[in-house]
């Protein structure tokens, strides 16, 4: 895992903050896309806890960009790439949002299309953008954040269910067609995350059926090693049964 380099969307949010440190602390240089410079130092700064015995540097890096704008996303990883020289190793998909519940009839054509943007268009944007520098080095691998509600049916969350669902068959489709060039995609589908803000209204029976940012690092940071050098394009399913 020497010499890498990984663009973690979402990264300042609360899974992708845990993933950034998971992968920066096993020497992998990350990139983070933020709306601005002051965002991304209030959550990665630590320069006051550089005199402490605890205290490890790790390569964490940023550029503004606006995950859901094309032009933005496109600059963002060519700075990446001009850093890098070419090299982007991993793309680990984790920007993205849940609209409020809503039925099809009530269904308001813009908060379909900010589900869709926000979830599906940021992942394809920055796929698109980086396939094109992993197939000249002939490898990568591609981590999407999927959803329970695109795998079930979940009535009220059409649009939110609909623009994830199309993260996964995005990630099925690159890792079929870019197989020959090394690169493989997988997508994790997490139950209800394990976050502060999901604490707010959790009891603690829900909370233990909940799923860990610390797991879904863990299990990150294994699809992108050799650990599962096999599996692509699948679906994999980290939240226990309501019991």
């Amino acid at each position: 895992m020497t010499e890498k380099t990984a663009i973690i969307t979402g990264g300042t949010g609360a899974l992708g903050r845990v993933v950034t440190d998971n992968l920066s602390g096993k020497n992998i240089k990350v990139y983070i896309p933020a709306l601005s410079m002051k965002e991304f130092s209030e959550v990665f700064d630590r320069s006051d806890k550089a005199d402490s015995e605890e205290f490890k540097l790790k390569k964490i890096f940023s550029f503004e960009c606006d995950v859901t704008d094309e032009k933005s996303v496109t600059e963002f990883v060519r700075n990446v790439a001009v850093q890098e020289k070419g090299k982007i190793d991993y793309l680990i998909n984790i920007a993205g949002g849940i609209d409020n519940p809503c039925m099809i009839a009530e269904l308001k054509t813009d908060s379909l299309l900010k589900m869709m943007n926000l979830n599906f268009m940021s992942a394809f944007y920055f796929s698109r953008e980086v396939l094109k520098h992993m197939t000249e080095n002939k490898f990568g691998r591609i981590i999407s954040v999927g959803s329970k509600s695109a795998t079930e049916l979940t009535p009220s969350r059409f649009a939110y269910s609909y623009s994830k669902l199309g993260v996964i068959e995005l990630m099925k489709t690159i890792s079929e067609e870019y197989m020959q060039h090394n690169i493989r995609c997988n997508t994790i589908i997490p139950g209800i995350i394990d976050t502060p803000a999901n604490r707010e209204w959790g009891t603690e029976e829900n909370i233990r059926d909940w799923t860990s940012p610390e797991d879904i690092a863990e299990i990150i940071y294994d699809l992108i090693s050799d650990k599962f050098r096999s599996l692509r394009g699948s679906e994999l399913k980290l939240y226990n049964s309501i019991k």
